[in-house]
């Protein structure tokens, strides 16, 4: 019982809250004598909405610059250094004698041997190791860029008639044959 009651109650509040809805979807729109025909406006606190016809819509330009790649291409000869062998062997007997020499010209000083060293080890490394040279074609591309420059359409100088008098706005868009107004309603 106590359910049927509930739904009743909910049924009822959504046809009221319907009714409602419909006595008051109209209330804004006010009929308007314009010209001898009637047309409906949506009115607001200031005034209303109205329409106007277009007379002329006139494109306004603007000249924009854009930057467009083009990409050139070539084949290059490429130097690739390629190193062969165990180059461990000349690493350390690069460094043993580097310290050796270190070592005397620093007067067995720690930090002459450790450099003397480190600088025979890179030059045994170097040497140990065979080098081989390969050439190789690889083709090389560049991006540029050009500034090309074109007429973009920023908005419409738009003239529309209204109560039989020619106005003019200025618009986004094409307006299409009416543009939307508001008219201002004050008392003399």
């Amino acid at each position: 019982m106590k359910s049927h009651l509930f739904i009743r109650s909910i049924l009822a509040l959504t046809m009221s809250m319907f009714i409602a809805g419909c006595a008051f979807a109209d209330h804004d729109y006010r009929r308007h004598y314009t010209n001898g025909n009637y047309t409906n406006s949506a009115y607001d606190s200031y005034g209303y909405r109205d329409y106007g016809r277009v007379v002329s819509a006139r494109p306004i330009y603007r000249q924009v610059a854009i930057e467009v790649p083009r990409e050139s291409c070539r084949i290059q000869t490429v130097a690739r250094e390629h190193r062969n062998g165990d180059s461990f062997g000349g690493t350390v007997v690069g460094g043993l004698i580097g310290a050796a020499i270190g070592h005397e010209l620093g007067n067995g000083r720690g930090s002459a041997t450790a450099v003397g060293g480190l600088i025979g080890a890179s030059i045994g490394n170097d040497a140990g190791s065979k080098r081989t040279v390969r050439y190789r074609d690889q083709e090389v591309c560049r991006t540029q860029y050009r500034t090309e420059y074109e007429q973009r359409i920023i908005g419409y100088d738009v003239r529309y008639s209204y109560q039989g008098r020619i106005y003019q706005t200025r618009t986004d868009r094409h307006p299409g044959d009416r543009v939307a107004i508001s008219v201002a309603v004050r008392s003399r």
